[in-house]
């Protein structure tokens, strides 16, 4: 399940449940849609989510790649040491940024951000 947010100028997509390739198909076009709105500071929420296809791992390479030439990026907020490890075998976890809190990955994106909706 894809439930999606925005904080300050980010956009979140809190994922539940296992990402498969067919899931990751849908994170993609969901991050194609906020591309196309120029919406390019992305945050994964993986905090609910237990299990992630390795194989569909390379399929946010490339999402990734795309938000970085547009200024942009694509950063992994809550993810359990089980989808680290799989991130890790599979090479992915270089590529990342990755935060354990999804207020540290918002604010990861602004200096300024004071985590409250406040800005100092």
């Amino acid at each position: 399940m894809l439930d999606r947010k925005i904080i300050h100028d980010i956009s979140v997509i809190d994922i539940t449940g296992d990402i498969d390739f067919r899931e990751m198909i849908r994170i993609r076009g969901v991050i194609g849609s906020l591309i196309e709105k120029e919406r390019t500071k992305v945050v994964l929420n993986l905090k609910a989510v237990d299990h992630i296809n390795y194989l569909s791992i390379g399929v946010l390479v490339e999402q990734l790649r795309t938000l970085r030439n547009l200024n942009g990026d694509l950063k992994l907020a809550g993810m359990s040491s089980y989808l680290r490890n799989i991130f890790k075998v599979v090479g992915m976890d270089q590529f990342f940024e990755e935060y354990i809190s999804l207020e540290d990955a918002v604010q990861s994106f602004d200096e300024d951000w004071e985590g409250d909706g406040t800005f100092h």
